[in-house]
């Protein structure tokens, strides 16, 4: 497959006389990525509308490789002279790195376009209808209670085009847009005040985001969380929402499945491939051919094309991710999770993460909990590393011989996640999406709760 995306003609043209050019002043290999994109964004504070902002950019990130050697300089201005310093400045930079034999770049090999990954009426979205649609947020926040206040929320839209092609002869390209409404917010009651909250949704397609539902749920949880008290200490069950899973759970796990931290000795997962890391009741698979999700892609970004990939199955670690550096130092073929921009060499993570649904609602594990929490958000830190964690609970209810029995503040979990990830007792059937993570609710077991 060879596409343009919406780069047109001339830009393709472009970036392919870069790549002739690079080769030209000696470059071994070269590859030219190339970014545009327009964004509009909408902000509150304190129920009140900001002053809306719309952006364009456009830039070229030049990578080659020489003598083993790599170099890459990126540039916004797209004029004839600057193209031209960048380009010898990525040479320059070449000459004077360190040798490695790992610098390579990929042949074509066949892509798959990704459906409804790009939406015409998100890109056609003007900004005084981003404005509408953001006042929905503090409109359907404020009517539902008026002790509710919307502390922040954005509401934008992000188009983009990207292509990218080689000195082996990858020309790729693709166009994608982003929606997305984030909400955080607070109830007061007198003088008492809420935990602050969060609520957001993103898709590619503008008809998939819901600002006044958004407004909505916001409300009703802070509103949820008004009269919460300390818990005395004790040591139980969590149940981790998919917010907070997020933070305690998909942050560890893409660290400990990154190739360059397992290469370099940080991964706790070193050496594990087919041997078990976590509970049985644990699958997550990698997929980037999900119609309509933020993380999908034909290809990455270095024009490997994309695949799904089940990293974990019931516990078991199949996979680590890699990009072309990363998979030559293994003796590997990329698996097409090289991530970046044109401002930066390729990185590695996950495109869209779907952690599967078990077979139990939350329901029947919150009856099945003697004591424990639920854990609507955590504040705190989580130590990817070693994966010591310890933290503030937000928004998190109590629960007592099967029941939630009241929420709670002031109370503080702790533990080392890769010990828990091995005491999973439930996943839920419902699951929600958060951005590119699709997450069901997990217990853990044996987790430390402190409270006053």
């Amino acid at each position: 497959m060879k596409s343009s995306g919406g780069i047109g003609v001339q830009g393709q043209e472009l970036c392919n006389s870069l790549v002739c050019e690079a080769v030209r002043l000696g470059a071994d290999e070269a590859e030219v990525y190339y970014t545009r994109s327009r964004k509009l964004e909408v902000v509150f504070e304190k129920n009140d509308l900001q002053v809306p902002k719309g952006d364009n950019y456009e830039g070229i990130g030049i990578r080659v490789i020489r003598n083993s050697k790599q170099g890459f300089a990126s540039t916004n201005i797209l004029s004839r002279e600057s193209l031209d310093d960048t380009l010898r400045s990525a040479l320059a930079i070449a000459d004077a790195s360190p040798l490695d034999p790992n610098h390579w770049l990929p042949e074509p090999a066949q892509v798959t376009p990704v459906p409804e990954i790009y939406d015409p009426q998100a890109g056609n979205l003007e900004l005084r209808e981003a404005v509408s649609k953001g006042k929905l947020i503090i409109e359907a926040a404020r009517s539902f209670d008026p002790r509710v206040t919307v502390d922040s929320a954005v509401c934008a839209v992000e188009t983009g085009t990207r292509f990218i092609a080689n000195s082996k002869g990858v020309e790729l390209g693709e166009d994608s847009s982003y929606v997305w409404c984030v909400a955080m917010g607070f109830a007061r009651e007198k003088e008492e005040v809420s935990s602050f909250d969060a609520e957001y949704a993103i898709s590619c397609r503008l008809g998939d985001v819901d600002p006044y539902a958004i407004g909505r749920k916001l409300a009703e949880k802070v509103v949820k969380s008004l009269g919460a008290t300390s818990v005395p200490g004790f040591r139980g069950s969590v149940i981790l929402t998919p917010y907070a899973g997020l933070d305690l759970l998909i942050e560890p796990f893409v660290f400990s499945i990154n190739a360059e931290n397992v290469q370099n000795g940080q991964s706790q997962w070193k050496g594990k491939l087919g041997s078990r890391v976590s509970s049985p009741l644990l699958s997550i698979t990698d997929d980037p051919t999900l119609p309509a999700q933020i993380g999908s892609m034909a290809f990455d970004r270095e024009g490997v094309p994309t695949k799904p990939l089940a990293i974990l199955e019931q516990g078991i670690l199949n996979h680590y991710l890699y990009n072309c550096y990363t998979a030559r130092r293994d003796g590997r073929e990329s698996n097409g999770h090289a991530v970046g921009t044109d401002q930066s060499v390729p990185g590695i993570g996950v495109t869209n993460l779907v952690v599967a649904p078990g077979n139990i609602s939350l329901e029947e594990m919150i009856e099945g909990t003697s004591r424990g929490l639920v854990v609507n958000r955590y504040s705190g830190s989580v130590d990817p590393v070693s994966g010591d964690f310890s933290g503030v609970v937000k928004g998190g209810h109590y629960i007592e011989s099967g029941k939630v029995v009241q929420p709670v503040k002031e109370v503080m979990i702790a533990g080392n996640i890769y010990e828990l990830l091995g005491q999973i007792g439930a996943v839920s059937r419902e699951t929600i999406t958060l951005g590119n993570v699709s997450l069901p609710y997990v217990a853990m077991d044996g987790c430390s709760i402190t409270g006053k």
